[in-house]
């Protein structure tokens, strides 16, 4: 026999009837009013106190907010959400959410209405960069004995702003650049952060080499520390990737810099060396690789190539590499040294 529910008096197997159990359960809880905060700046939205990268729509956040709110019953089976945002001010939206799924064997279909109002601010990052806030200054400089070259200044540049960008993915609000200035002899990279300014300085000195200084200056005080600038100096060395030099009577050329050693390898073949600082400073450069030119081959003997001068059209001369077989009327590839042309290939 089967008993009635004591609360509707319908017919049902034990205790409350499944309607009256769904009633009774709230299988989908709302917040009265939603506040998602952006940045008006970078649209950066914060939550639980930090700031995260966004490259979503108002529109979306708005809606994924919505939707993390709710609260949904845990023994809800299959459950299916569905938004529909309307906006009703130039900063305010309201979420309409739809619940559907099983519970215990009966189909429940609820829904709710969440008002979502977005709040823009600055963020700490975009509020700095505003400020010309900065901790630290990397000064790119010369050597004494050459300047910079264009190539060199702009692969420091896009070193700088990859890693401020890559800083700030991970979460680092200080990871900007406040400024990169053309000076005499250099450039000024000026950042957000010291830590930023060391790993970037670190990352610069190690691909182009040189000498790298370090000073900080008591700039006040604030929430009872001391608060420091840094300058950090990254002074190029004589020696640039390229250049060909003659190291114990073999010709080199410079492929990198290891702290204070200068990498070189042999310009024919793959035998490598390292110069110290005191040879790097006095070694005799001869050239580069970057300027090599093509001159075509007009007469060979074992040991030199007779070529035509790629700029004077003249007949100039230059050692035969060993393992090089060329025949007149073929190309090669030359650099002008100062002790006449050296055969790349």
């Amino acid at each position: 026999m089967k008993s009635l529910c004591p609360k509707c008096g319908q017919p049902s197997e034990e205790g409350l009837c499944k309607s009256c159990v769904i009633k009774s359960e709230k299988m989908l809880s709302c917040p009265d009013m939603l506040e998602v905060t952006v940045c008006s700046v970078c649209g950066a939205r914060q939550v639980k106190g930090r700031w995260h990268i966004s490259e979503r729509s108002i529109e979306e956040m708005a809606t994924e907010a919505a939707c993390n709110s709710l609260c949904i019953h845990k023994d809800l089976e299959s459950p299916e959400i569905e938004i529909n945002l309307s906006k009703r001010g130039a900063t305010r939206y309201l979420a309409r959410m739809r619940l559907k799924g099983t519970f215990r064997g009966t189909a429940v279909d609820e829904g709710c209405e969440i008002p979502v109002r977005i709040k823009l601010v600055a963020c700490d990052r975009c509020s700095r960069i505003s400020g010309k806030y900065f901790e630290s200054t990397i000064q790119i400089r010369e050597s004494s004995d050459r300047p910079l070259t264009e190539w060199e200044i702009e692969e420091c540049k896009k070193m700088a702003e990859s890693m401020a960008d890559a800083g700030y993915r991970g979460g680092d609000q200080l990871s900007f650049i406040q400024e990169i200035k053309d000076v005499r002899g250099g450039i000024d990279i000026i950042l957000g952060s010291t830590q930023l300014g060391r790993q970037m300085a670190r990352a610069i000195y190690e691909r182009f080499g040189g000498k790298l200084l370090e000073s900080s200056k008591l700039v006040g005080r604030k929430e009872n520390r001391d608060v420091y600038r840094t300058t950090i100096l990254v002074r190029f060395p004589r020696l640039k990737r390229g250049d060909i030099v003659s190291f114990r009577g073999t010709l080199f050329k410079v492929t990198g810099f290891d702290g204070k050693k200068t990498l070189i390898t042999v310009l024919q073949g793959s035998r490598r060396s390292g110069l110290s600082e005191e040879d790097a400073e006095t070694i005799e450069i001869l050239g580069n690789t970057a300027d090599a030119q093509k001159a075509i081959v007009t007469a060979k003997d074992e040991k030199v190539l007779e070529i035509m001068d790629p700029v004077t059209y003249r007949t100039a001369f230059a050692s035969r590499p060993k393992e090089l077989e060329v025949e007149p009327g073929e190309e090669v590839v030359v650099v002008r040294t100062v002790k006449g042309f050296v055969v790349l290939e």
